[in-house]
This record gives C-alpha cells, sequence and structure tokens, in this order.
C-alpha cells in the first residue's frame, strides 16, 4: 500500500482534523447514549446544516463560527425542553431539527454563490474531510483543548450525573448546567464533523464507536478508551482504504466503523462462550 500521500499537507491536516474529531465523538458517545439520546447526534448535524447555511447566506468567510453557537444554542434548548417541559425529547428534537434543516435548506438556495467557496450542498450533505484548511484545523485543536479541560475537571460529576441524574441532583451536582456545556460541546464538535463525514453520516461517529467500547470495556474508563481507540483507528484504516480504492473518506471511515463494531460482537460472544466452557 502507497503511503507516499501521507507527506503531503492536505493529507496531514486531514488525518490530524479527522483522528481528534472521531475521538472527540466517541467520548461524547459514551456519555450520550448512556443517556438514551443517541439520536442526538442525527438531529445536531441538520441543526449545524441550518447554521452553515444561514452563514452562508450572510457571505461569511467561515460559516463555522456562526454555526457553532447556532447549533449549541438549539442543543441547550432540547436539554431544557427534556427537563421542564411534559414533551418528550426526541418528540421537541425531532420538530425543532426538521425546522432548522428546512431554514436551511431555504438560505442555501438564496445564499450568493462565492467562487472557491468553503462549502456547497453536496459537502454539506456529505462531506469532504480533504478540504479541511489550516482554520479548519485550529479550530478542531481548540474544541479538542476545551474539552479536555472541561472534562479534567468536571469528569466525576458528568459521570455520576450520567448514571444517576436523580441522585446526582439530590447530592447538589448542578445537572442541568454540565447538561448544557456537555451539549454545547457535543454542538461544536457535530459542526466541526461536518467536514468529514457531512450531516448524512456524522451521527455514525457518535453512535459506533461508542457502542464498540461498551461491547468491549469492562468499566466506565474502560468504554471510554475503547470508543475513542475505535473511532480513531476507524479514521485511519478507513482513510486508508478510501484512498486505495478510491472512495468518499467519510464513507469509507463509517463502513470501517462498522466493521469493527461487528468485530467486538463476535469478540463478545467469543468471551462468553468461553467463559460458559471453561470447567467450575
Amino acid at each position: 500500500m502507497d503511503l507516499h500521500y501521507l507527506t503531503i499537507p492536505l493529507f496531514q491536516r486531514a488525518l490530524v482534523a479527522g483522528c481528534l474529531l472521531a475521538a472527540l465523538l466517541a467520548l461524547l458517545g459514551v456519555l450520550v447514549t448512556a443517556r438514551g439520546l443517541a439520536y442526538l447526534g442525527d438531529g445536531l448535524s441538520h441543526a449545524a446544516f441550518g447554521g452553515i447555511a444561514l452563514g452562508m447566506f450572510l457571505g461569511l468567510t467561515s460559516p463555522l463560527f456562526l454555526a457553532i453557537p447556532f447549533t449549541a444554542a438549539a442543543a441547550i434548548g432540547i436539554g431544557a425542553l427534556r427537563r421542564k417541559s411534559g414533551l418528550r425529547s426526541d418528540v421537541a428534537m425531532a420538530i425543532l431539527f426538521a425546522v432548522c434543516f428546512a431554514m436551511g435548506v431555504i438560505l442555501l438556495r438564496k445564499a450568493p454563490r462565492q467562487k472557491g467557496g468553503i462549502f456547497d450542498p453536496e459537502q454539506l450533505l456529505f462531506g469532504n474531510i480533504l478540504l479541511v484548511g489550516s482554520d479548519d484545523l485550529f479550530i478542531v485543536v481548540g474544541i479538542a483543548a476545551i474539552t479536555a479541560m472541561f472534562f479534567l475537571f468536571a469528569w466525576t460529576r458528568i459521570a455520576y450525573a450520567t448514571f444517576d441524574e436523580e441522585l446526582a441532583r439530590l447530592s447538589g451536582i448542578p445537572v442541568g448546567w454540565l447538561e448544557s456545556a456537555l451539549l454545547s460541546l457535543l454542538a461544536a464538535v457535530v459542526v466541526a464533523s461536518i467536514r468529514l463525514a457531512g450531516v448524512v453520516l456524522v451521527s455514525a461517529f457518535l453512535v459506533i464507536p461508542a457502542a464498540t467500547g461498551r461491547l468491549v470495556g469492562r468499566s466506565l474508563a474502560g468504554v471510554v478508551a475503547s470508543a475513542m481507540g475505535a473511532g480513531v483507528l476507524g479514521v485511519i484504516l478507513g482513510f486508508a482504504v478510501a484512498h486505495e480504492l478510491a472512495w468518499p473518506e467519510g464513507a469509507a471511515i463509517v463502513l470501517t466503523l462498522a466493521l469493527e463494531f461487528v468485530l467486538a460482537v463476535i469478540l463478545r460472544r467469543a468471551r462468553r462462550r468461553a467463559r460458559a466452557a471453561a470447567p467450575g
């Protein structure tokens, strides 16, 4: 396999950004899926579509700077509805994110066409990680640094609130603020990941590695480490496969993540059979 392309800055930026985003989405995916909100990633990607389209409509050179707070506001709004209203969170999400996506379609149609534009409709829907620029990479690194600092100081409370929300609230943990911060970080990572896989596939990066980690890991730390490892490995292998077979990078990475999940299922079954066959 020819790896000469990895010496080209274009591919280096794409691979670094992809690995960082995959690791972040896997980490957040473990916490989000544990709360029963696996569908949130798909909804946020639709909200991000509306935010990016709004930025393009306003003629911004970097629509991501508007899309991140736009999507974060949508995520925090959903969290508030989930906690305070009688409306089911999935229903509220479906309504809000459908509205955001519809607004995005209209704004995208009305947005001025710029030569050498940063996004086009196909890139928004399906992604193109090879178009990651230096500014995009700086944004990704910044989001990764903020996420690392957040979990460094709040990991114990976040984990507590994730698995026993009521008891955490009774213990004085600010569950609402922690959830809002978590959803804001997720929104930022999802927006940045539009480059990687587009609106259509980005939720796979949130859910599949988290599911793989839950099959492999035996503790919360093990699940998180396994999920992040699966996400990063999926990007590296998927990137190589895409280059070798001339496949779209985002789709190749998602298929690689799915293969990892299948292998994790097989491994889990093999472990169970081995324990069942063990004497005593």
